[in-house]
């Protein structure tokens, strides 16, 4: 474990961090993959690909007497090998507030557990300098349990005037290119970000101006403004997801393979068809995406935050764990949860009043106490989806002392 600190910088996309790494280290916690298709047609990794003469000649200007880069490395903390977010706590990054206004200690696991989204050659090139260059610090910009949708989002902004790069391919790896795309071909992934953004800036929603990227299970309010509450992205994008599909990046990958076999395929009734030939996707909304009906998907999730919004987060306290990432993704799995036993709703109320005499302030929902799994076990039971006998102890107790 390394620790490290960084100053917050808040932005109109989301809060980051500035910090300063050597780059032996940051080479032994973080990846960098090449973008191209495979003989399967599937689409992998993230990035150009690393050019041999291009890195030496960087690694001899990192050892000329005027070496420097003052321009930062861009890193995607919590993100493994293959791309996807990193759940387990022991292998997340982690931040703890200081004593100093905007001055974070973070804390870095050992193994690789980042991705470099921009300044992949500038790194790679210390591999082919002696061991004393590499012990010079480099400046970063990371982001924590940045979706892929960003990822792709900040390297074409960063890049996309660059001949070298080829934008379309970055926004298409990682599902940005929503606008630019006929909506009967977006992944599940993309889709997942056009309703969020949506949910985000269409002003009668109950989500408006909520949706900040940040830290998917760390404590989003020690880094963001505590005089009002924020959702992190990443989990209204993945309870999205999860709403529509049961492998999201199989779709994905799927649906690029269509499009770069045949031209004029990869829209969302092919995954129909794949589904005809093997496992069923049971996600309680795959129909409606199957049939591009994401208006109605966008209804539904409106009329169930809606209910949340007026019957538990009007009038929720500033430590409400309800108003919180964790409190957002249980949220998001006792709407699916409803779909599943009874059906689509055109009001979610009478649910929602039975889960708003929930202590949501207790300690027993804290992060570090397993808070998502007693919240959701708690949630269920109240709503009749549990018995009993479903419950631990301590959440008998918790319900006794309400």
């Amino acid at each position: 474990m390394k620790k490290i600190y960084g100053i917050k910088v808040s932005q109109p996309l989301g809060d980051f961090f500035i910090a300063k790494i050597k780059a032996k280290e940051l080479l032994e916690i973080s990846t960098s993959s090449v973008a191209r298709y495979n003989k399967e047609g599937k689409l992998i990794g993230n990035q150009r690909p690393l050019k041999l003469p291009r890195l030496k000649a960087i690694a001899n200007f990192i050892k000329s007497a005027e070496m420097s880069f003052p321009t930062s490395v861009l890193v995607a903390a919590n993100v493994d090998n293959e791309g996807n977010i990193i759940e387990e706590q022991s292998k997340r990054w982690s931040i703890h507030p200081t004593s100093i206004s905007d001055c974070f200690e973070i804390e870095i696991p050992s193994g690789v557990s980042s991705l470099i989204i921009d300044g992949q050659h500038r790194l790679n090139a210390f591999s082919y300098t002696e061991e004393q260059f590499q012990d010079i610090e480099l400046v970063c910009s990371i982001f924590l349990d940045l979706p892929n949708p960003y990822q792709a989002y900040l390297f074409a902004t960063i890049n996309g005037n660059q001949k070298k790069v080829d934008k379309s391919l970055a926004l298409e790896l990682f599902g940005y290119d929503v606008e630019d795309k006929p909506s009967n071909t977006w992944s599940p992934e993309k889709l997942a970000v056009y309703l969020t953004r949506k949910f985000n800036f269409r002003k009668d929603s109950p989500l408006y101006q909520k949706i900040k990227l940040a830290p998917l299970f760390s404590s989003i309010e020690e880094i963001t403004d505590r005089t009002k509450w924020l959702l992190s992205t990443a989990a209204m994008v993945e309870g999205i997801m999860h709403l529509i599909s049961s492998n999201p990046q199989k779709d994905r990958d799927f649906l690029a393979m269509k499009r770069s076999l045949w031209s004029g395929t990869g829209t969302r009734s092919d995954l129909k068809k794949m589904e005809s030939n093997g496992k069923r996707d049971t996600s309680v909304l795959r129909n409606m995406y199957i049939e591009n009906k994401d208006e109605e998907i966008y209804e539904i999730i409106f009329r169930y935050f809606d209910a949340v919004n007026e019957i538990l987060w009007k009038n929720a306290s500033a430590d409400s764990v309800i108003t919180k990432t964790i409190g957002i993704s249980v949220l998001f799995d006792i709407l699916k949860t409803i779909i599943e036993n009874e059906g689509i709703q055109n009001s979610f109320e009478k649910y929602i009043s039975l889960i708003s005499d929930v202590d949501y302030t207790s300690n027993y929902f804290s992060l570090s106490g397993g808070g998502k799994v007693k919240l959701r076990r708690i949630l269920k039971y109240k709503l009749g989806f549990l018995k009993e006998a479903d419950l631990v102890e301590a959440d008998i107790k918790f319900l006794q002392e309400q």
